[in-house]
Order: structure tokens, then sequence, then C-alpha cells
């Protein structure tokens, strides 16, 4: 309401022709996969046309149709950009508000959310997740070793993924999140398997990589805050972000166009898409948030900026640290607090991938560069996507960045960006740099978009 407000305010300056314009504008218009949109505010640098032709090169020989990337500096989005198709067979493209199924980088948020409540002293990590469950975990094997909510965040809590019990669904799943955990852990449970179910190695001391365990910690989440994990997650860390288009169940997505869906090559061919339905698993806070990339961003620009982003405190600086801290060395040796850490060019980097049918997603953070890159895809082709992941690492690294809407140059975006804005309007001067919906005009519809990176 207040950013409106402020829109009213400034809008009675501008001659009464303006109020005549529609305020919502059409995506823009792309017919094929060399035109793509145009990042706000960033600087021109002679190596981004070459990223662009590199990218969208990398897509047409690993056939991946669509594509959105983010790229954060210190707390702010300095780049966005996204290419191709989110339906080949409905001609439907990608554009800013594409949502993509981020896959395994979704634990980011799911361990996020619980460590919400751990700054609030609700639990500690140490504690035996029984103290929080309704129903209790016991490894078969080691009925004396307590399974911890750290051993849960660090892949070591000795639960494994039993894919004969990894229920699948065109759409959302069917089955409670509680109901389905429970008869995975119970004994006699529908989805209880005594051999399959765990590892053969003492909780806490081995690794294994764990969809069921982050799950839980979707579950634990909803036990100690006593709300849904949905809602949780809606109510600490979308909504205080801005992150407007991010949703664990398609049932909460009005027009499911947004929805980038899953394309893979038809079988037996090496050169043709089909497209899959969107589906649903019965664990989804291992994988399944959909959102854009600009969103992603926007959590991981927190992450990158000891917890704060605009403004926003989401998880305070000694909290983050504990998540990037390899608790169990021996067992895990990358393995933060769901978050982990790989090699890059060179640079040792912070984050989360997430793989799936019809899905890549990179996520991850340079603490050298103070930078952040987000990258989603609606295929699942790993070498396209690490070459391109690559490329753009570099452009990162490489390129100086003017944050959105920073028309001053301060590194901040402030009244004062409204009031150079405000000015060139006035005076019908153009600036590239202050076209923020580039049509080649300035005017209210560039400040309505420089309002809403203030106030989102």
């Amino acid at each position: 309401m207040q950013k409106y407000l402020l829109f009213l305010l400034i809008i009675t300056c501008f001659p009464s022709s303006y109020g005549n314009q529609r305020l919502n504008r059409s995506p823009k218009s792309i017919i094929n996969l060399n035109q793509h949109d145009f990042d706000l505010g960033t600087t021109t640098s002679r190596n981004e046309s070459q990223l662009l032709d590199f990218i969208e090169s990398k897509m047409e020989t690993h056939f991946i149709p669509g594509i959105q990337i983010s790229i954060v500096k210190g707390g702010n989005i300095v780049w966005n950009k996204h290419f191709g198709y989110a339906n080949i067979d409905e001609n439907i493209l990608v554009d800013e508000n594409t949502m993509f199924i981020l896959s395994s980088a979704s634990k980011t948020i799911t361990a996020t959310a619980l460590m919400h409540l751990f700054q609030q002293n609700l639990f500690s990590l140490d504690d035996n997740v029984n103290d929080h469950l309704s129903f209790d975990i016991i490894h078969p094997d080691f009925p004396e070793v307590p399974i911890t909510i750290k051993m849960l965040l660090s892949h070591t809590s000795g639960i494994k993924d039993n894919w004969n019990f990894m229920p699948f669904y065109d759409g959302d799943s069917p089955i409670d999140l509680d109901y389905y955990l429970s008869q995975y852990f119970t004994p006699g449970g529908e989805f209880f398997d005594i051999n399959s179910n765990f590892t053969d190695y003492t909780p806490g001391t081995g690794f294994s990589y764990s969809n069921i365990g982050a799950a839980l910690v979707g579950l634990l989440a909803e036990e100690i805050s006593n709300q849904s994990f949905n809602e949780y997650c809606i109510e600490n860390i979308f909504q205080p972000l801005g992150m407007n288009d991010a949703y664990w169940f398609l049932s909460e997505i009005e027009n499911l166009n947004q929805v980038a869906s899953p394309h893979q090559l038809a079988e037996g061919s090496t050169d043709s898409l089909v497209v899959l339905e969107n589906y649903g698993y019965s664990d989804y806070p291992a994988g399944q948030l959909r959102t854009t990339s600009n969103d992603l961003a926007k959590f991981l620009s927190a992450f990158n900026n000891d917890g704060l982003y605009n403004g926003i405190q989401l998880l305070n600086p000694e909290t983050i640290e504990i998540m990037k801290t390899i608790h169990y060395p021996d067992a895990a040796y990358d393995q933060g607090l769901i978050w982990y850490y790989k090699s890059l060019n060179g640079s040792n980097l912070f984050g989360h991938s997430g793989s799936d049918i019809g899905s890549v997603t990179e996520m991850f953070l340079s603490s050298s560069y103070n930078i952040g890159i987000v990258l989603l895809s609606n295929s699942r082709n790993h070498e396209g996507m690490g070459l391109i992941e690559s490329a753009v690492f570099d452009y990162a690294t490489e390129t100086d960045f003017i944050p959105s809407g920073d028309l001053n140059f301060d590194g901040v975006i402030t009244d004062e960006d409204i009031a150079i804005l405000v000015n060139l309007i006035q005076v019908e001067e153009y600036d590239f740099i202050s076209d923020l919906n580039y049509d080649n005009n300035l005017d209210v519809f560039d400040l309505l978009e420089l309002i809403n990176v203030i106030m989102p």
C-alpha cells in the first residue's frame, strides 16, 4: 500500500495525459531464442553480447528450451536475463515471471525455515529429532544412537532414500507430509522397509545425501512452529523478501502457463524434445519449490549480505555462519547445513544445485568476489548448464555492475534516485540507464518500475 501511495503522490506532478495509460504492461515480445530481455541498470560490457550469444548457442546444441539467470552482488540483484521457451508445444515463452521448479535447490529454503526457528531458541541442533516429532525415528542397526537435527541438516543421519517408496505424481501429492514420513519410519508403516530406508553406518559417521532427511527438516519446522511448513515459508521467507512468485504447490498458482514445463529428449531420440506434465512428490520440502530466478536471487542476496535483503533481516549473521560450518568433516568434508561447497573455475562456492526430470538448477555464492549466481532451466542437461554456469560466473566476476535503479551510482537505491528520474522526465531528457522498462521513453512507467525496486 505504501508504495502505491508514493506513486500516486508523485504522479500528480505529471501531465494528466499519463492517467489514461494502462499501468500493467504486456510481456516483452520474444519470438525466438536469439532475442532476450535486458537487465535493469547494469554497466555495459563488450563481453555481454558474447555471453548472450554463448548461452543461446549452448541452449540450442544441448536442447535446453528455457533458462532464467540472475546475478547478485552484495545485497543487490544486478543482472536478470531470460531465454527461450517455457513450453515448446504451446509456444509459451520464458519471461521474467516464469517459475521453474528448483528441484534440490529447494532444500536451501527448507533449511532456512528451520534455522529461522533455531535463532528463536526453540531447539538445539544437537536435539534428538524424536523430541520434536509425533513419531519416533530409530536406526534399526544402531537403536542406541540418537539421530540429531544437525545430522539431518548435514546428510549424516543414516536415513536413506528408498526410491520404491518415493511417490511421484502428475500435479501435487495427495499424501500429507506428516502421514508420508510417519509411514516411512514407523515399523509396519506403508512405506517402511527396515533394509532399504537406512544406511549401514552409525548416524553421524557417514554421508548419504537424503531427500527424505530434507523432508524431515520441513516437518520439524512444521512441528516446532505449530504451523504448516508452507505457511511458515510464506510468512517468514517469501513475503518479507518480496518473493511474490514462490510456491510449494501447483494448486496455489493461478495461471499454470506461468510455470515452465519440464522437457526431455523423446525416447530413442537425440534431437527431439517432448513436454512433460508438472509433477510433485510426497516429500515436497526436498525439491518442489517453484519460483523465478529473480525471486530466488532475493533470497540469495540475503545470504550474500549477512542475512539482510532490502532492509529485511532474514537470518542473523551468526546463524548463517553456523550454516556455513562443516560440522562433520570426517563424514562430509564439503557439507554445511544443507548448503554445501563446490569448486568452479578455481573458486570455492557455497550454495546448492538441483536436478530432476526436466530440471537443472544452480545457485551459488562466492565470498571472494561478493557475488552470487542463479540459473534455472527446464531440461535435465547437466553438460550444457555446466558450461553456461561457468561462463556466467566468469562474467559476474569480471564485470562492474550498477544495482538496478541506482541512477546516481552510489551503490544504493534511495529517494535520491527517484528525484533524479522525476527531474529527467520533467525536462524530457532521455537517459538509457533510467529507462527501466526499455521502451525508449522516460515516463511514469519507469518511475513505477523504480518504486517497485525500492519497495517490492
